[in-house]
Parts: C-alpha cells; structure tokens; sequence
C-alpha cells in the first residue's frame, strides 16, 4: 500500500481551515502550524455572511463562492454547523440597482418591491444565501479535523522553509498565513483592511440587510440570536485594534435610521479586525528549493468564509 501523502498548512482562520479538512477528505495526512487557534483568529471576528466582498479577481471569485455556497447549503442540514440559508436584502438607493457579478440562477433572488425598502431607497434584491455563525463555526471544523485524524500544533513561524524544517518528509505546503503572508511569503501586496463593527441587542426583527454603496463605510446589519452585528467599515492600512468611538456613534446612527427596530437597542460590544487584504487574492504554486509544491493561498480581504471552499478545491487540484 502507497504511504499517505503528507500536507502541512500554515494557518487556522477559515483558509487555512477549510483547506486542511478539504485535504483530510482527500485522503491526506494533515498537520496545522499557526499562530493563532480559533476562538482568537481575525476570521472569529467576521461578521460571516456570504457574500463576495473586498475580493478579486471577479471571475475566479465568483467560482470558488459558488463551490462554497453549495457546501453551506448542504451543511445548513446539520444543527452542529450553526449554518442558516437566510434571506440577505441589498438596497439601493437608486431606481436601478444591477445585479452582483456573482449572482447565479442557483441562488434563489427576487426584486424588491417598494413597500419593502426603508425610507429613501429605491430598489433591492433579495437572495437567499448562507450565514455562518464564524467562531462557532470555526470550532465546529477544528473539531472536526481533529477527530478525522489532522494534527494542530500552535507556533509562530519565521519562514516558509522553518515549516518544512518541522514536518521533514511532507509532500505539500500550503501557505494560508493571511495577514502573515506579508513576512512569511516576503509579498508587500498584503495590506490590512481594518473592519469595525458594533454589536447591539436584538430586541425587535431585523432583517439581513446590506448597503454598500459606501466602499469605506458599508452598511450592514445581521442577526445572531439575540444580538445583531451592524457594520462597519473597509479602511485600508490602518492596523489599530482599538475600538474607535466615533466609527461606533457613526454605525450605529446610520444603521438605526435604516431599521427603526434598532432604535430601542443596546450597544454591547465592539468587534475590530484586520482583514488580509490584496489587489487579487494569490492562489498559486510554486516549487520550493528542496523541491516540495508550495500553495499560496491568501489574500481574500472580506470574502474568506465566502470563497474559503471554493479555494480549499483549487489546492488540492494544484497540489496533485
């Protein structure tokens, strides 16, 4: 019998993640290095609703989100998931709002009608897509992995070639390093992307809901059980991970003159996190110098839990 082929992945947020369970199913032995385990990864902190935000190229997008999105729908099926197909509602404040790049006949959508805007909107769609509860999610695959026979060890790495030096004999790397990829793979093209965002009790229905006519300050509102996630913001190469006061006064004043069911809320707590932002999400291979394939697989700004399957597939195919 041929010996197990042998991967080492380099991160633990929903990248990395995702690429180690989708390998474990491939038959491969897998290990985890990262520096961070869930509940403490920048993807804990996401907001995680699908869909394709912050990312390029638009076309591979679009396919690594449709491979996802069908692995959400199946999973949904299974209370241990936490996943729910939900209705997410776009607006628009223009008479014509054109359909996202990504949408797809498969992803049940209907127009809006005008009784069903908020105040000063003129159009929107309505999609049925998944919403992924992140850090429970997130445990739900560590778990998983573990059980299935993958291996997690937590460290911070100085190079690519120090993760080989751990696991001498694997027969793939694969770096989902996010953020990290800026030192380990030496590539100034990673740049953070500071999203804010304020969480507030849910004391009246609120719909998934989305404006982000805004690229900087993006409108959104989602539903947790009895709290809901208003954002937010994309602020580009800002790495501060304090809350910001005014960002919050400003999220919540606008998300409550959208939804007047928010106006009885309570704020509860803040969320920031860095996304790992890039002008196109690299998702290449490359031979290192001892000859072993090197995947990168980085860069997917505000779409990880979106596009995180879809990639997952692309690696192993690159890999083979």
């Amino acid at each position: 019998m041929a010996a197990m082929e042998r991967a080492v992945v380099i991160g633990c947020g929903i990248i990395g993640l995702a690429t180690a369970v989708r390998l474990r199913e491939e038959g491969w032995a897998v290990k985890i290095l990262a520096k961070d385990l869930p509940p403490e990864t920048t993807s804990d902190r996401a907001a995680a609703i699908w869909e394709p935000f912050e990312i390029e190229p638009r076309d591979r997008a679009g396919h690594w989100a449709a491979t996802s999105y069908r692995r959400y729908r199946r999973e949904a099926d299974d209370p241990a998931t936490g996943v729910q197909m939900v209705e997410l509602v776009q607006i628009h404040r223009g008479t014509h709002l054109e359909s996202p790049f990504w949408l797809r006949p498969e992803y049940p959508h209907r127009s809006l009608e005008i009784h069903e805007l908020p105040a000063g909107y003129r159009s929107g769609l309505a999609v049925r897509v998944p919403f992924v509860p992140s850090s429970r999610y997130l445990q739900f695959l560590l778990r998983c992995f573990r059980e299935g026979g993958g291996q997690v060890e937590q460290r911070r790495l100085r190079s690519l070639d120090e993760a080989l030096g751990e696991e001498p004999g694997a027969d793939l790397l694969v770096n989902c390093s996010g953020l990290g990829a800026r030192e380990l793979a030496e590539d100034p093209e990673v740049r953070p992307i500071r999203g804010q965002l304020a969480v507030v009790s849910l004391e009246a229905p609120v719909r998934y809901l989305i404006d982000d006519t805004s690229d900087a300050e993006p409108l959104y509102m989602f539903p947790r059980g009895r709290e809901v996630f208003l954002g937010g913001t994309t602020e580009w190469d800002r790495e501060e991970l304090g809350e910001d006061a005014e960002t919050r006064h400003r999220i919540l004043e606008r998300c409550r003159a959208v939804e007047p069911n928010l106006r009885g809320s309570r704020f509860l707590r803040a969320e920031v996190g860095l996304r790992p932002g890039r002008r196109k999400v690299r998702l290449e291979r490359e031979e290192m110098p001892a000859g072993v394939p090197l995947v990168h697989n980085y860069g997917h700004g505000g779409a990880g839990f979106t596009v995180a399957w879809g990639c997952a597939d692309e690696v192993i195919s690159l890999g083979r």
